[in-house]
């Protein structure tokens, strides 16, 4: 019961996103920045939940729930990577509505096809930046410890297996995460919680933000939503037609 609810969720995060992010591609009045951004976005929730949901797929039809260390190591870096990328996309989104909404006249003297193609890099290449070196510096500890109280490997918790003190990755990791109660009540409280608490705390930014960001930010677009609507009548002509 719990593979076939996560899986259909996990269906259902691939349709939403793909819908929005070829709905953009497809059509080419909706080639403009706010909704390539919006795009973006969808592609980045993508990203973060295959490092999520294949395992944990696995994990679900499987008697034995273990991982190599390389591959939990991939996984925070998914994760992580993912979590921030979604803040810098999302601090891109709102620059692109300040320009519009304060800089009408000069939109797209300011937001040109270059300058846009330069935010989307950065959008990405700051979070796969900071994760990498988050991901170095844990590689560097000895681990003395195999057992993770949760549902997807944590690089906080990896931390706590090592072998000594590592203060310099917990504030590396305080420093990229601020205010992301998850990562940092890691550190510090975790252990007041029921495994059932940290596991429905830990996930929740794997399930809500793929699955409501293109709902909220995209489908909800009367551009979007006309563009959407007009392609499944098409398809409904077409099967009509067929038949």
């Amino acid at each position: 019961m719990y593979f076939l609810l996560a899986f259909v969720l996990y269906i259902l995060i691939i349709t939403v996103n793909l819908t929005l992010i070829l709905t953009v591609i497809m059509e080419k009045s909706l080639h403009e920045p706010m909704y390539i951004f919006l795009s973006n976005l969808c592609v980045n929730s993508l990203f973060g939940t295959i490092g999520f949901y294949p395992k944990f797929l696995l994990d679900l039809l499987s008697d034995t729930h273990t991982v190599t260390y390389s591959w939990c190591l991939l996984q925070v870096y998914v994760i992580y990577s993912s979590v921030i990328c979604e803040i810098s996309n999302i601090t891109v989104m709102s620059y692109d509505r300040y320009v519009a909404i304060c800089r009408p006249l000069q939109y797209h003297s300011i937001l040109t096809p270059h300058a846009v193609l330069k935010l989307l890099v950065v959008a990405w290449a700051c979070p796969l930046l900071a994760s990498s070196t988050a991901l170095v510096l844990t590689l560097r500890i000895p681990i003395c410890g195999s057992h993770i109280r949760k549902l997807f490997c944590d690089n906080t918790l990896i931390l706590k297996l090592a072998c000594f003190q590592t203060k310099a990755n917990q504030v590396w990791g305080m420093i990229l995460t601020a205010a992301v109660s998850d990562v940092l009540y890691g550190w510090e409280g975790s252990e007041k919680l029921s495994v059932s608490e940290r596991n429905a705390l830990a996930i929740q930014f794997l399930i809500f933000p793929p699955l409501l960001n293109p709902i909220i930010y995209g489908l909800q677009l009367p551009q979007i939503r006309k563009v959407v609507c007009r392609q499944r009548c098409k398809h409904k002509i077409l099967c009509k037609l067929k038949r």
